[in-house]
Parts: C-alpha cells; structure tokens; sequence
C-alpha cells in the first residue's frame, strides 16, 4: 500500500547519513566480533516515538537499536556479503529549520552499512523504490513502484534497467538457480496481478496469475525452493514449486490478524511475518507485531510494537556470520 512521502534534496540527505554513521559504527564493530559460535540476526526498519529506526532482534528475540536518526525507513536487504541496504525518505526543509510536512514530491536514497560499520549513499534521487534484493554476486534489484520498472545495480553503483513494463512491482526474491521472482499489481485494476519469472538474461514468463481479490505485498523463498507471498488482506499463500501433480499448487500457509506486508525466513526454515496492525473488526486495535511460523505453520508473536510504541515495516535476514556474546 503507498504512503504519501516528503521530497528530500541531497545536501540534507548527506548530513544525515553523516549523523548516521557515529551511531553505527558501533554497533558494525560488534557484529564483527568473532567466536566458533554462529548467529542469525533478523533486521527490521520502523520507528518508535523518536523517529525512524532500523532494530536488530538476536534470534531469541533480544532487541536492540542498530540505527536511529532516520526519517521513514522501509525497504531492508541484505546481500552475500553482509553488506545492509536500505531506503529512507526525508523531510525537505522547508527554511529556518521547519519540516515542509506537506511537501507533495519526493525522493529516495538508498544506504548502504558494511559489515564493519561503515555508512555510505549508494543511490540518490530515486522515484517510489518498493523493494530491495541482492543477487548472489551483489548486484542490487530495486523496484520502482510508481514507473512500473526494475534497476540493476552493480557493487560499484552504476544502475542500468533490468525490466520495465511493470505495473506496481511490489516484492522480489531469488530461487536458488539466480531466476527472479516479481509480484505485480495489474494494470487498470491495483487488486488483481500477477508473479513473473525472470531469467538472470531479463526473459519473462509468467508464472502465476493472482486471485482477483489478492492484495500482494511480498515474495519470500524457502530453503526447500517453495515461493511464498504476503497479501495485504493478511494470508500468507505458499506455491510448490516442486510439485509433480500439480504445477506452481498454491495453498494458504497461514495467516496474521491484519495486514501481511514483508516476509523473511532464517536458516532454520521458520518465517518471519511483519503484520501492519490497525483496527480490527469488533473495534479493537490490533498493534504493529512481528510473527513467527515454525515450518509446520504454527504461529507465535515474535515482537509486538504496542509496549514501546514501535511500528515495524520490512525485514531481512542477516547473513549466517561468527558472533559472540549475543
């Protein structure tokens, strides 16, 4: 679902990030601490009553900020390095200090944190980017929501189109043989889409054709090759793609309260939901919340937003790496 954003220009994106970085470089140096042990930490972009935030959860749930300062951070992806990128939007100064909160244009930048802490602008100037993936080899997918089209860029920063055509593209994923996985909103009706394949030459075909009632809003593979997407209406649908009978099956994995909007599954096949919140239908309000669903589907709360007025958007993954004292 988009979100009005405010226009940024780069001047205020570059004092951010320079702020950005005293209040990461720590937290980068612990996470190159290394023991025989290994660790999987889960990263998710949101904000609290001060403002954006990117929080780190250690897989027993501990949580910690890693990234504060931000304005409205989304999308989150991680590639095989362990390089963190992710989009925030800015509020342009509107003179003497002040916010210019109505602001009806805006743009994106896109940052990159390596693994020892260090912060830098990858991309500036961006349209609506709805998504975020990394190939194998470091390449960075980016989604345009608004253009309908899909940018390639290389570890160096320079961007070349992968795809265009697209309506809403609105979640992305690799399978294991490096085909990428899109799911678009359909022209001329924002409930109706479909997933496209992409081979790593850009041919397309597609591989399935949604409900006319789905509302995507994220991609998600398995360790076992199976394709899963959040829908907005607040199932999680899981694809086989191995199925001998029965090509792409799709059936309901499972679901969350509200609203399904970002999906990651760590290293020992659990998924991770992210669970928009809002109000539900007897009245109550139903608070922002991370879910967890075992293989089996069965499904606990993760982290709820309500205790420390969190708001939680996107997830990913850290790469398996050697920590210690987590």
């Amino acid at each position: 679902m988009k979100t009005n954003l405010t226009k940024t220009n780069v001047k205020s994106v570059i004092s951010r990030a320079g702020r950005l970085f005293s209040r990461i470089a720590f937290f980068g140096a612990f996470i190159l601490i290394c023991s025989s042990a290994f660790a999987q930490n889960l990263f998710v972009s949101g904000h609290d009553a001060r403002g954006g935030k990117i929080f780190k959860f250690t897989w027993d749930g501990r949580e910690s900020i890693f990234a504060s300062e931000l304005y409205r951070p989304r999308c989150v992806a991680f590639d095989s390095a362990g390089n963190l990128f992710f989009v925030d939007y800015e509020i342009l100064d509107a003179g003497g200090g002040e916010p210019r909160v109505n602001a009806a244009i805006y743009n994106a930048a896109i940052y990159k944190i390596t693994p020892n802490g260090t912060l830098t602008i990858f991309a500036s100037r961006l349209s609506y980017s709805s998504h975020l993936v990394a190939d194998r080899v470091g390449n960075l997918f980016v989604a345009d929501y608004d253009q309908g089209i899909i940018y390639k860029y290389k570890p160096t920063g320079s961007r070349a189109t992968f795809a265009s055509g697209l309506h809403h593209p609105v979640g992305m994923a690799f399978d294991g043989s490096g085909n990428l996985f899109v799911v678009d909103n359909n022209a001329g009706n924002i409930y109706q889409g479909s997933i496209y394949q992409y081979k790593p030459d850009g041919s397309r075909t597609t591989f399935a054709a949604l409900e006319p009632g789905d509302r995507p809003a994220d991609l998600a593979f398995d360790g076992m090759g199976n394709l899963f997407m959040a829908d907005l209406g607040g199932n999680i649908y899981e694809y086989n793609l191995n199925s001998v009978l029965l090509r792409h099956n799709r059936t309901t994995f499972g679901s969350v309260p509200i609203s399904a909007q970002s999906l990651a599954f760590d290293s020992a096949g659990n998924l991770f939901v992210v669970d928009s919140g809002g109000v539900s239908g007897s009245g109550g309000v139903i608070p922002n919340a991370i879910y967890k669903f075992t293989p089996q589907a069965a499904r606990s709360t993760f982290a709820s937003g309500q205790a420390l007025n969190q708001g939680f958007a996107c997830l990913a993954y850290q790469p398996m790496s050697p920590v210690c004292c987590e």
